[in-house]
């Protein structure tokens, strides 16, 4: 049951919020513009840049690069200028949060150390489960109109097959919500074990958000990011890549 509930949560994370490429914490920078346009309008932004969404598929799966593509890596993980240009466009077409360089590279960065913790604690996702989670809203497609019509409008803005978006764009969220799930879960899983943190019940985990339980991941999160020692491609001095250890974006 509890395990049904936090797959629900994550998808309607999901469907909520990263059909712009963005995550929760963002909100619509313009709510003149209805949902449907938002979603037109990241839907024409991949249309009209397809190999940025290759970009970041690639470096999702830490693809060799040409050495002049990498803005910097964290914890051997790459972060592309070809990922950065794919974010901030998005948030730039779609007014989905800040699209600047200082808050898209910290956002990236905190993103490419989660993953990293999943990959030292042995919880990356494996395929099978991307894939699970991706049936799951295939499902949720299949009963909810509202769903269907924002996929639909999607995919046909951004000229996109159903099977093109569920393979590609949906699966580089997938990914990532489903990797940020099991490192978020590990870590509590930990902080519980070293009695860091009190263990709920299923009753307390569904009924409401445990605000210890976040403040611990955030805690986790911070130490990762200050501890983080990071080089930028010298190539890339001229933009705004540095690290803000004042603050989490994610």
């Amino acid at each position: 049951m509890r395990k049904k509930i936090l797959i629900i949560g994550a998808l309607s994370f999901l469907l909520i919020a990263n059909f712009f490429g963005v995550l929760i914490q963002n909100s619509y920078a313009d709510d003149k513009k209805s949902v449907e346009e938002h979603i037109q309008l990241a839907g024409s932004y991949i249309k009209d840049n397809p190999e940025l969404l290759s970009k970041s598929l690639d470096a999702l799966a830490s693809k060799s690069f040409n050495e002049k593509e990498i803005v910097t890596n964290v914890d051997l993980l790459p972060i592309s200028i070809g990922e950065i240009e794919f974010r901030e466009g998005l948030r730039n077409v779609a007014e989905t949060g800040d699209a600047d360089d200082k808050s898209v590279f910290n956002t990236l960065v905190e993103e490419k150390l989660i993953m990293s913790y999943a990959i030292k604690n042995s919880v990356l996702p494996l395929k099978s489960e991307i894939n699970s989670f991706i049936e799951s809203e295939k499902s949720l497609y299949k009963q909810d109109a509202t769903v269907q019509k924002y996929v639909d409008d999607f995919c046909s803005s951004a000229n996109m097959s159903f099977d093109e978006y569920w393979n590609t764009y949906e699966y580089y969220n997938a990914f990532r919500i489903v990797t940020f799930k099991k490192a978020y879960d590990k870590a509590i899983e930990i902080g519980i074990a070293k009695g860091e943190l009190k263990p709920l019940t299923e009753g307390e985990l569904i009924s409401q958000i445990n605000t210890e339980y976040q403040d611990y991941w955030k805690k986790i999160k911070t130490e990762l990011k200050s501890e983080a020692s990071i080089t930028i491609n010298k190539q890339y001095s001229d933009r705004v890549f540095t690290i803000d250890t004042s603050k989490l974006y994610l």
